[in-house]
């Protein structure tokens, strides 16, 4: 018998060896056993993978981070221990060089939001720091972040037993609040531990909370003090906050612990003095005690922080309009926190503004959003999902949905708003191919290239780089992997006015790092233009293995060449030609073996014979079919001249008898020039017998 089976697709990408006997499904037809180096296609079939571009050697370089302020306008930013270089792509110019407060190891966990010209940089062990340039682009700053109004720490927040009264209560004005002498001790006043009094011609201090405990008669309760054990005021006061008769003063100067001076930040309802514990004194929420903001991002014209060590599931929002605001009062436009509570909400771990602040904690995924404005008294949080997020690698924004590492390391998950429940749900992207991530020590970093083809690279934890092939409106999710023969440290996309966005990379090559761009126009890895002098050129240094090729306006062809030393001799006919050297990319596409019949049967165990293999290149030359060279000349080509890329039908014939399950269907390039498979057709004999 004998049955035409054509494969015209690749949408599932490659599929996890725990799927190779699911026949039953459509992506087992879609899917494939192993994509490596290569791209699948929206429009169906594969490609070979862009190469690289060698740019310049970035000695301790550890992240890329790009900076955009419009497509014409967008820069790399390059992090090396305590340094930070301003790169633009377009020259490779390094445009400035700025000390950092971070070190190798804290530059991996920095969290970062653009604003415009400024970008934000946060870290739990440093202060949030802005990263400031001009509209020329020509000066650029890195300084600490100065907040107009520090946010409070509601917690720890002090609640003196003293009366208080301010001079005044208008906004703005300078006034001073000063305190009034000790309470006398009264038996049915209820003391907190710490609480001074004054019984006789003696002070006393609270030991523990007491009710009706007489100072001079509970020695447990009460230990007698000087006056100075029971100071309010210190000159650690000084930026913190009193909050007293519906206002806020900011104290900014200390006279003795009884009097301080201050600026009226919120009106106060009145002038009046303010009993025991009716006010507060706030310390700032941020310090070397608390923790830093460990998050940010910016959700209708207000900036978000969240996380730091004392309240690790707290979200502060600034003012609107106003960045370094934080002051909080009930005002609409004015900045309010909130606190994510419920059994899951661990300490948030990334903010990313959709349709309102998604808060990924490492055991839930909540929203934060409002009926209407969002204001401080309209603000809610409530939870979507509950699978936790990776704390090590940013979520990428891709189209409508956000990308995230579900809790592991190893799964990608895709959060995004679903009509049909009024929410977010997080269904996985990586549930038919779970072993790439398995089996590459997890996922490190997401990057998405929109042009020229829908990618998100994704690098992995040996340095190894995955891609998906994303679309939505098509339904197609593939997965590939790819080595580019060095260990991947960090890769981002920038967009571009016209054309394809550029996406570069770290990659370690031999100890050394390098920072490459992907480029669809390299046939190879990590390549250079060398121009051919005296019938040689330069080896290029840093590769394992050395390839060449020559490419004019209509051929291209691979450069062979004899090693010299630390020169390539490619013969005199070249000189005065730039020819490209760099590493190979060796392709793989091992296909399923095909299903014939419709579940519960199979055809696994018939014996069968692949008669004739029918290929649809697109500008191909020299593929492979289970290791032998594909011939794709024809009558018209000149065998003397430079192959031209095939595009159109090519037969193959001959095979041998094997049984289904084992017949191989490997496809492989391994030379610097194009490779583009559309599709496959093969024609099988069977034995059912």
């Amino acid at each position: 018998m004998k049955q035409v089976i054509t494969k015209n697709n690749f949408s599932a990408g490659e599929l996890s060896p725990t799927l190779y006997t699911r026949t039953d499904i459509q992506q087992y037809g879609n899917g494939a056993k192993t994509l490596k180096n290569v791209i699948p296609l929206v429009e169906g079939g594969v490609r070979k993978r862009p190469g690289t571009l060698f740019l310049s050697a970035q000695v301790g370089a550890v992240r890329l981070i790009p900076f955009v302020v419009n497509s014409d306008n967008a820069f790399l930013i390059v992090f090396k221990p305590n340094l930070v270089e301003i790169v633009n792509p377009k020259t490779l110019e390094v445009l400035e060089s700025i000390v950092s407060p971070y070190t190798e190891s804290q530059i991996h966990d920095i969290q970062f939001v653009q604003y415009r010209y400024e970008m934000y940089l946060t870290h739990s062990e440093v202060p949030v720091h802005r990263l400031l340039c001009d509209t020329a682009f020509d000066n650029w700053q890195l300084n600490q972040f100065v907040y107009t109004h520090l946010p409070t720490d509601s917690e720890n927040a002090r609640f003196p037993f003293r009366k208080g009264k301010p001079s005044g209560q208008d906004i703005g004005a300078l006034v001073s609040f000063t305190l009034s002498a000790y309470s006398v001790w009264v038996s049915t006043q209820a003391y907190l531990a710490g609480d001074v009094v004054i019984q006789g011609p003696y002070y006393y201090q609270a030991l523990r909370d007491n009710t009706d405990k007489q100072p001079n008669e509970n020695e447990l309760d009460w230990a007698q003090v000087t006056v100075s054990a029971g100071a309010t005021f210190t000159a650690a006061d000084i930026g913190n906050l009193i909050e007293v008769n519906g206002g806020i003063i900011k104290i900014t100067q200390f006279i003795n612990a009884d009097h301080v001076n201050g600026e009226i930040l919120k009106k106060l309802d009145a002038d009046i003095t303010a009993i025991e514990r009716s006010w507060a004194i706030l310390p700032p929420a941020f310090n070397a005690t608390n923790g830093y903001p460990r998050c940010c991002t910016f959700f209708k014209q207000r900036l978000v922080l969240s996380n730091t060590k004392k309240a690790p599931n707290k979200v502060w929002f600034s003012a609107v309009g106003g960045n370094g605001n934080f002051l909080e009062t009930t005002e609409d436009g004015d900045a309010f926190s909130i606190v994510s509570a419920s059994g899951l909400s661990n300490s948030i771990l990334f903010l990313e503004a959709q349709r309102g602040v998604v808060c990924l904690t490492s055991g839930g995924e909540y929203m934060i959003d409002s009926d209407g404005a969002l204001t401080p008294t309209t603000v809610n949080i409530n939870e979507h999902s509950a699978y936790g997020a990776y704390p090590v690698t940013r979520p990428e924004r891709v189209g409508n949905e956000l990308l995230f590492v579900q809790r592991g390391g190893e799964r990608v998950r895709a959060l995004t708003y679903r009509y049909e429940v009024d929410g977010l749900v997080s269904p996985e992207v990586s549930s038919l191919s779970s072993h790439i991530g398995e089996q590459h020590g997890g996922v490190n970093e997401i990057s998405y290239m929109q042009e020229p083809e829908s990618l998100v690279w994704l690098v992995l934890g040996d340095g190894k780089v995955a891609t998906i092939t994303f679309n939505r409106d098509q339904e197609v999710l593939a997965w590939a992997q790819h080595d580019f023969s060095g260990e991947v440290i960090s890769m981002c996309s920038i967009p571009t006015q016209l054309g394809s966005d550029r996406t570069f990379m770290l990659v370690k090559r031999s100890g050394t790092t390098c920072l490459e761009e992907v480029s669809f126009s390299a046939y190879v890895d990590s390549e250079r233009t060398l121009v051919v002098g005296s019938g040689q050129v330069v080896k290029p240094n840093l590769l394992d293995e050395v390839v060449a090729y020559h490419q004019g306006d209509d051929f291209i062809y691979q450069a062979n060449f004899e090693e010299d030393g630390e020169h390539l001799v490619v013969g005199d006919e070249l000189n005065g030609e730039g020819i490209k050297v760099g590493q190979p990319i060796h392709c793989t596409v091992e296909l399923f073996p095909p299903e014939l019949n419709q579940a519960p049967l199979s055809s696994m165990l018939h014996k069968a014979k692949v008669d004739r293999t029918a290929f649809f290149f697109n500008n191909t030359i020299a593929p492979e079919l289970n290791g032998e060279m594909v011939e794709i000349f024809t009558y018209d080509d000149n065998p003397l001249a430079p192959r031209k890329p095939h595009t159109g039908y090519h037969l193959e014939e001959g095979g041998s008898w094997e049984d289904l399950h084992r017949i191989p269907l490997v496809i492989t390039h391994n030379k610097p020039l194009p490779f583009h498979l559309q599709a496959i057709t093969m024609q099988l004999s069977i034995n059912e017998k």
